[in-house]
């Protein structure tokens, strides 16, 4: 048993409450300041409403109940928390235990409980520059959908291309005046984008453009055999580019489909809002009131415009009833910025029609935005906006400059690399810095991105974590030259007895509530905040004691075991995060 959920058990037994409510006390555990006030405590504020006494007297009274066991030395109270001990050696070898039988799964837990979870993130726009601007929705949903999955969800990677609207129209017309069959087999999506750009730009100077755009599209939606052909042939294109950015990252979706899929369905779910009564019609719209709902203030949620076009809160309606026909999730979140007015309509015109129409399953309680904040300062060398490729390609250059620098100016030198891997590696720091900036704020905060902050090799970055994983890996390389190996025998790890070493197992103790929260929270930064906590225990054990010395064989062992166990973790958090642990750099 965790050593977190023995102590929820405990105290549930102490309180007499149900084992039940255990994930409510492991949700609150937290850790106290310093070792000296104890190894996790436990916030009594929240019992003295319940329980109709003071904090601090419920403290007390805990502290009286428990008694000592295999992995609680002792229980005290201080002020309003109940502090406990753990028994070190005991809870030392439960730790390492666990990470030893089971590294691939250390810190899972079946939250999920294999429920369907639909997960739509990046979104990009068919025909347009798929730009740096995404990389926040595609970044944050991937870690997600990693990090959901690892919590027992079933998790359906979506990717809702907007592949329907005025836009095509400009392409098609564009192509029809301007195209030129080689660029377009030559540079593919590249083209498109800027016959796109180009049709834009005539239009601003001639509105006749314009119209012509909406006629096309509107033939498009009419079902014209030769506009449909030209739309595919675009469509698939620009898909492949995606798809090359995609595989790239290591990023993969279970479904394409966008708008154009559900596009026949938009009409009926409007009637089907009028006929329940749930919609009615204003000004020549057709609009659902939510202001009612949400208690607040807000615009209706408008299904219709009074020229008989249709919404995208329309679309995103017969979209969320398509995906709860097709899945029955048990949630479906939304991976896009700054639309939380939309959704919010959205979500409560469903709850209204899920009403009218005595749905048995409330599901659209189910639905959520999960929103996130902009990043400011991203600039190619030139100082303009950039495609997401070439952001990708500048991360890969600078950190093969920062890494080359590094290595002349240290003293020992890097590990010689063949021409491919070093490549390799450059790629992978590149990435590392640019995927770990994102979330290493909460995700509402707006982030302003400096090139040379996000490659540092030190401090709260993607390449220290990388660090930190290839300093471990050497500590290995250089234990096989000195004949020491890590063994899993319990007795040795009672060599481990330094406060830093305990303070590097209480860290790999909390990589499961890290995980939890980042699955209840939707938030990837609470496993970019442990992961650089445990990189900087791990490098205060580290820089205090020696690892390996032949001299203590026994001690050597132990430590490169604790060692083994934090490589494990670190690992295991950055796959998480899609970001590639190195072995050296």
């Amino acid at each position: 048993m965790q050593i977190t959920a023995h102590i929820a058990q405990v105290l549930c037994n102490a309180l007499a409450w149900p084992v039940e409510r255990s994930a409510q006390i492991e949700a609150a555990l937290t850790t106290p300041p310093n070792l000296a006030l104890g190894d996790c405590a436990f916030p009594c504020f929240q019992l003295a409403k319940e329980l109709r006494l003071a904090p601090n007297r419920i403290a007390q009274d805990l502290a009286t109940k428990i008694q000592p066991d295999r992995l609680i030395a002792s229980a005290t109270a201080e002020g309003p928390y109940l502090n406990l001990f753990l028994n070190r050696r005991n809870a030392l070898g439960q730790v390492l235990g666990e990470i030893r039988e089971s590294p691939a799964t250390y810190g899972h837990t079946d939250m999920g409980r294999g429920q369907m979870l639909v997960l739509d993130f990046s979104a990009p726009n068919i025909a347009k520059p798929f730009h740096f601007g995404h990389l926040r929705s595609t970044n944050l949903g991937a870690d997600l959908a990693r990090i959901l999955a690892f919590q027992g969800w079933e998790v359906l990677r979506k990717n809702y291309l907007g592949d329907w609207g005025t836009q095509f129209g400009f392409v098609i017309y564009a192509w029809q005046k301007w195209g030129d069959e080689a660029a377009l087999e030559a540079r593919a999506i590249d083209y498109l984008v800027e016959l796109y750009v180009r049709a834009n730009r005539e239009s601003e100077q001639d509105p006749s453009v314009r119209e012509q755009a909406r006629s096309l599209f509107l033939r498009l939606e009419q079902g014209d055999a030769e506009i449909r052909a030209l739309w595919t042939r675009f469509r698939e294109l620009s898909l492949e580019g995606f798809t090359r950015t995609y595989t790239r990252l290591g990023i993969s979706f279970d479904s394409y489909d966008g708008e154009s899929a559900i596009n026949h369905k938009v009409q009926p779910v409007i009637q089907r809002f009028l006929q329940a009564g749930v919609a009615k019609e204003s000004l020549g719209a057709i609009v659902v009131e939510v202001s009612d709902v949400l208690g607040r203030d807000i615009a209706p949620c408008m299904l219709q415009k009074s020229d008989g076009a249709s919404t995208y809160a329309a679309r995103d309606c017969a979209e969320a009833i398509d995906r709860w026909e097709r899945y029955q999730f048990g949630a479906n979140l939304y991976v896009v910025s700054r639309q939380e007015d939309h959704f919010a309509q959205v979500f409560a015109a469903l709850g209204k029609l899920a009403v009218a129409e005595k749905w048995p399953v409330n599901w659209p309680s189910r639905c959520e935005n999960i929103s996130f904040g902009y990043v400011r300062g991203m600039s190619t060398r030139k100082g303009e906006a950039v495609w997401l490729e070439a952001v990708l390609d500048e991360a890969r250059d600078r950190a093969g400059r920062f890494r080359a620098q590094r290595a002349e100016a240290s003293a020992r030198g890097a590990i010689a690399l063949a021409a491919g891997e070093a490549d390799a590696v450059s790629e992978a720091v590149g990435q590392a810095a640019l995927l770990y900036f994102d979330v290493s704020s909460r995700r509402m905060t707006d982030l302003s991105f400096d090139w040379d902050a996000v490659l540092q090799f030190e401090g709260n970055t993607g390449p220290y974590l990388q660090y930190a994983h290839a300093r471990m890996s050497g500590i290995f390389r250089k234990a096989g030259e000195l004949g020491l190996t890590a063994i899993d025998e319990p007795g040795d790890l009672a060599m481990l007895g330094t406060d830093e070493e305990w303070l590097l197992v209480q860290k790999l103790r909390g990589y499961a509530g890290a995980l939890r929260r980042a699955a209840e929270l939707r938030e990837p930064f609470e496993v970019a905040h442990y992961l650089y906590e445990l990189a900087s225990v791990f490098n205060t054990f580290y820089n205090r004691h020696v690892v390996l010395d032949v001299t203590e064989p026994v001690r050597s062992r132990a430590r490169l075991t604790l060692v083994k166990a934090t490589r494990s973790v670190l690992r295991s958090g950055l796959q998480l995060l899609g970001i590639r642990a190195l072995d050296h750099m």
